[in-house]
């Protein structure tokens, strides 16, 4: 009995860790065209997705966009994510409001400077080597046309 349990106590973790994994949502990729740079990034436009972001991820390509269904003030942080971030915060007259840097495992709230409608999370050096900048707008059509 006593080496059942103790089996028992070892596969535990991986019972755990086979459910957390079962309960990531999965995320579509959908086309953005920034200033002149068209890219296809993660869609996280439900509550749950947006929690998730880019949490448990080994990569920060394509890029996750968070959408919310109508302007708010919003702060972004690193719980469970190991990758450094760059992120674009997105106006409701979809521009860049302001480009921040986010580091891997740092939980301290990123505030947003006010009232937006996305954010777009890419690898760490992404905008500026893009040449991506303050002002540049957003396009975003998950349905183009053919």
């Amino acid at each position: 009995m006593t080496r059942f349990l103790t089996s028992l106590v070892l596969l535990l973790p991986l019972f755990a860790c086979a459910v957390s994994e079962q309960q990531l949502a999965e995320f579509s990729v959908v086309p953005l065209q920034i200033g002149t740079q068209h890219i296809q990034v993660q869609l996280a436009d439900t509550d749950e997705k947006r929690a998730q972001g880019l949490m448990f991820q080994q990569t920060a390509e394509p890029g996750m966009f968070l959408l919310y269904p109508k302007p708010r003030a919003i702060s972004l942080w690193m719980a469970n994510t190991a990758l450094a971030l760059d992120v674009a915060y997105i106006g409701p007259d979809w521009s860049i409001v302001q480009l921040v840097q986010l580091d891997p495992y740092d939980e301290t709230p990123v505030p947003s400077p006010g009232a937006i409608i996305a954010a777009l999370e890419m690898p760490r050096g992404w905008f500026a080597k893009h040449g991506v900048m303050l002002g540049h707008k957003v396009r975003f059509n998950p349905n183009p046309n053919p």
